[in-house]
């Protein structure tokens, strides 16, 4: 069996809106808004077909031996050399073998189709049995036309042998003409186009069926056999014609991506093949169909080996990636449609010596570095002497690949004064997480996007173009990853050593648990008794310990009692050995010995306090000088809602979780200097503490794990809060404080208040309006005597409200009305949803719904909006109000429509305005 065994995909993450190439140029071209709908894959200004071919090709061979390949076809009709392999470019840049067959396929449309079907067939003769397929193009085009609209940027790329196959190549069908559409002479930019009615009835719409058809009769097979039908036309109603003429149902035929890219040129009918081949099941079978001179369809049935395929970004990832952009001008600028001034510095050489180039091919096009033999030290570049200082050993290194291996940004720059079509220019250090850095220049991101530890990726770009002698010089940049900065916002505890008492179960467990997750060694500390504190057992912290290093993280365990001074000590000694160091600590052990207070005996007090108030006490000390010397600590004790505000039959339990405020009080001023911050959890979970506390349907849902986040967030480096209390239970979270009330002066010296005058000011010394929090005892002595003048007092209304606010700008009146101005009448079939942001003073985002001939207006965003209309709050008014005509707005720029901009011409039509 022979077919494909992997694929790939890349487009550029700039996605520029048709809806600003229609506003730049609609006054010269007003045709231009029936296409002015979505947006197209713009390629960034160091990107080319080249490039993107790479970009394709490693998604393709993610999980792949590359080494194994025998063949490389890329197929393109932008190629950047006309008399340079720019294959072997690929090839290189990719470091495969040297012994690989590379062949451009070029001149046509169809050129990714014919390069796969040749090598589906050189794999079926026996000649090669692994070759990879790449198609890209970045096709020029004359500003303000439809092609430039129509058409898009992109790359796919194919694998295909006689093993492992995913989709097995059942058979072809070609035919070709010579029939020109457009063309491109050799000494020419741009294509000259025919008449668009000539390529859509005489080619797409009769060549594709031809080919099509063509291969059913030779497979013996009719359409509705076939699952998938995927073939290339940006005319969305010819593209519907074409189904019709083969009789394909509509759930059979793939988009064309016309509304998210934009037509790919060679590449794009590989890329549909691709974003079929992302949903295909096994069994299922797809035909494809590759157009230009002519028409290849070839013929797939999918196989139980996709589900083995290992994950890769693809077509749905490429398109996760865009960035929308409506700067027009930048596109311009990027593809050299205008050429500013650039500047003295621009003039600097740019030639290429062939000689270096050769000589250090792998460096500078495969970004291969070096690793040393001897204690296993990657550096980049590769030299004779290895970089470790500990190591210095001669001619030990071996080729090591820096492309793949993930990195961060160790320092970066955006510099105004550098050439750059794209400023400022950005570069820094970038350091491999396995060892090596390198500076690099920065692409595919914004400059307020950088930051030190960013995650990034190296991809293969241009870095210079010497245009005097039509040469471009290619090499590596960094970009942050797709994730990145969403790894920036995710708290780690790297390093980090953490401590959790009453970790074999509840609560305990799960912070164990999400720590080590998250990276932290931790120290599982349970006594393994019952819940009054009686008995012990290994078996609760030892489970916890398992379950912790099962899932790839590092964990010991301990036994010892909180209640006493040697058992506490201990527990952080444990820590010190394993580890080295103490940066966490949770002090979460509990009992509960529940009495009303006059039937409760002094043991029950005892127990309770040694476990809860002095348990903390025992741990947190020796922890404490652990932390001071290593200047970092993070401690969380755990206090309760029956100590902040009390509970029937919970005296001991109320006093002792109230006590551990007063000591979270001081440890945060004794420890602020050195880093330390101390705060206090009042938790609402499930546990065996609490199943007999809680109503049954509270305690159904009130899970350990949402209570995590906030108490994982105390412990991060990033808090920087002390000695704060937080409630948390139930996916809700609140902090709870000591206030103090505005102080009020009775009595004069010599003269001190009676007990009446307390009675007689009541109302006033118990009123908490104004009242605030206090840092330490000083600062609360100086509170008290100093009260504020009567005039100081905060002016409230009754209730306790402060004055209204003043009333908001008149945009949210115009939506109040929105709905009285609806027309009914010429609302008729209409299905459309508008979605309004209007920015600055009264702004706000709204949409508005019409169907059914109903008009709905609703504040806020609608998850799928036809058109959405940005505007300012002030000319939105002038607008609604009939001051300002809506295509003055839009032409004026002042009104920019994203998403179908034809549907926005409605909003006259459909309300009075």
């Amino acid at each position: 069996m022979i077919g494909i065994t992997a694929y790939g995909a890349y487009l550029p993450k700039l996605r520029l809106q048709r809806a600003a190439i229609f506003q730049s140029m609609g006054w010269f071209a007003p045709a231009l808004m029936m296409v002015a709908q979505g947006e197209r894959a713009m390629c960034n200004w160091d990107e080319d077909a080249v490039t993107m071919a790479v970009a394709a090709a490693r998604d393709c061979l993610t999980g792949r031996d590359k080494q194994a390949l025998q063949g490389l076809y890329l197929a393109s009709t932008s190629l950047p050399f006309a008399d340079r392999q720019n294959a072997g470019i690929v090839a290189t840049a990719l470091n495969l073998p040297g012994t690989l067959l590379t062949a451009d396929v070029t001149a046509s449309q169809k050129a990714g189709s014919t390069a796969l079907l040749t090598a589906l067939e050189t794999v079926q003769g026996g000649a090669r049995n692994n070759i990879l397929v790449a198609a890209a193009d970045r096709r020029e085009t004359r500003p303000g036309y439809f092609y430039e609209m129509w058409f898009g940027d992109g790359a796919a790329a194919l694998q295909v042998g006689d093993s492992d196959v995913i989709a097995a190549f059942e058979g072809a069908f070609s035919v070709s003409y010579d029939f020109v559409d457009h063309y491109r002479a050799a000494d020419k930019r741009f294509d000259y186009f025919w008449e668009e009615r000539w390529v859509r009835d005489e080619g797409y719409g009769k060549m594709i069926p031809e080919a099509v058809n063509g291969l059913l009769a030779k497979l013996g097979i009719a359409i509705d056999q076939v699952d998938r039908l995927v073939y290339p036309c940006f005319f969305t109603a010819e593209h519907r014609n074409i189904a019709k003429k083969l009789g394909a149902r509509p759930d059979q035929v793939m988009d064309n991506m016309h509304e998210v890219c934009g037509e790919t040129g060679a590449a794009h009918s590989l890329l549909l093949l691709v974003r079929a081949l992302e949903t295909a099941e096994p069994g299922q079978r797809i035909l494809m169909a590759g157009f230009g001179q002519g028409c290849n369809a070839l013929c797939f049935r999918v196989t139980e080996a996709i589900a083995g395929l290992a994950p890769r970004a693809g077509v749905r990832g490429a398109l996760a990636r865009g960035k929308a952009t409506d700067n027009y001008a930048k596109w311009l600028k990027f593809r050299e449609l205008i050429d500013p001034e650039m500047g003295i510095r621009a003039e600097a050489p740019t030639q290429t010596a062939m000689t270096t180039l050769w000589r250090n091919r792998k460096m500078l096009l495969g970004l291969v570095g070096g690793r040393c033999r001897t204690c296993g030290t990657p550096q980049f570049p590769k030299m004779d002497i290895c970089v470790n200082p500990d190591c210095g050993a001669l001619h030990s290194q071996e080729d090591y690949e820096f492309a793949d291996r993930p990195a961060r940004i160790k320092t970066f720059t955006g510099d105004l004064l550098a050439v750059s079509v794209d400023p400022p220019h950005k570069y820094g250090m970038v350091q491999f997480d396995d060892g090596g850095r390198l500076m690099a220049d920065f692409t595919d991101c914004d400059f307020e996007e950088l930051q030190v530890g960013l995650p990034v990726q190296m991809v293969f770009r241009k870095r210079t173009e010497d245009k005097q002698r039509g040469f471009v010089n290619y090499f590596w940049k960094a970009t942050p990853t797709p994730d990145a900065a969403e790894q920036m916002r995710r708290i780690r505890f790297d390093d980090r050593v953490a401590i959790v008492t009453g970790a074999g179960g509840g609560l305990g467990r799960a912070y164990a648990l999400e720590l080590a997750r998250r990276g932290a060694k931790v120290v599982v500390n349970d006594l393994g008794g019952a819940r009054d504190g009686s008995g012990a057992a290994s078996a609760a912290a030892d489970r916890v310990v398992a379950e912790i290093r099962e899932a790839g993280g590092q964990a010991v365990a301990n036994y010892d009692n909180v209640a006493g001074a040697e058992g506490g000590a201990a527990i952080v000694q444990t820590a010190l050995d394993a580890f080295g160091r103490v940066d966490i600590l949770i002090n979460n052990a509990g009992i509960l010995r529940d009495k009303s207070f006059v039937k409760m005996e002094a043991e029950n007090w005892r127990a309770v306090m040694d476990v809860h108030l002095n348990g903390a006490y025992n741990v947190t000390r020796p922890a404490f000088a652990a932390m001071k010397a290593n200047g970092f600590g993070r401690i969380v004790m755990t206090s309760s809602a029956a100590g902040l505000y009390g509970n029937f039959g919970q005296a001991n339990y109320s006093a002792a979780k109230m006590a551990l405020v007063g000591l979270m009080n001081t440890l945060k001023l004794e420890g602020g200097k050195y880093d330390i911050r101390v705060n206090t959890i009042a938790p609402l979970a499930a546990s065996r503490l609490t199943e007999d506390v809680m109503p049954p349907e509270l305690f159904a849902m009130a899970k350990p794990d949402d209570v995590v986040p906030m108490v994982l967030y105390l412990c991060s480096e990033g808090c920087d809060h002390s000695g704060q209390i937080f409630n948390a239970g139930v996916g809700h979270f609140s902090r709870a404080a000591l206030l103090t009330g505005p102080p009020v002066q009775l009595g004069r010296e010599g003269d001190p208040p009676a007990v009446e005058d307390i009675a007689f000011h009541w109302d006033h010394i118990n009123d908490l309006q104004g009242a605030k929090e206090l840092a330490d005892l000083n600062a609360a002595t100086v509170d008290l005597m100093t009260p504020p003048p009567p005039k100081d007092r905060p002016a409230t209304t009754g209730g306790g409200q402060t004055p209204a606010a003043e009333e908001a700008p008149d945009t949210q009146a115009i939506f109040d009305r929105l709905a009285g101005t609806f027309k009914a009448d010429a609302a008729e079939g209409v299905d459309v949803v508008f979605q309004f942001l209007i920015s600055g003073p009264g702004g706000g985002n709204w949409s508005c719904e019409i169907k059914d001939r109903q008009c709905t207006v609703a504040a806020g965003d609608h998850p799928r909006p036809t058109c959405t209309l940005k505007m300012a709050a002030a000319d939105f008014g002038a607008m609604m109000t009939g001051r300002m005509a809506p295509m003055q707005a839009f032409t004026s720029g002042k009104l920019k429509i994203e998403g179908d901009v034809m549907k926005s011409q409605l909003i006259e039509k459909l309300f009075t305005i």
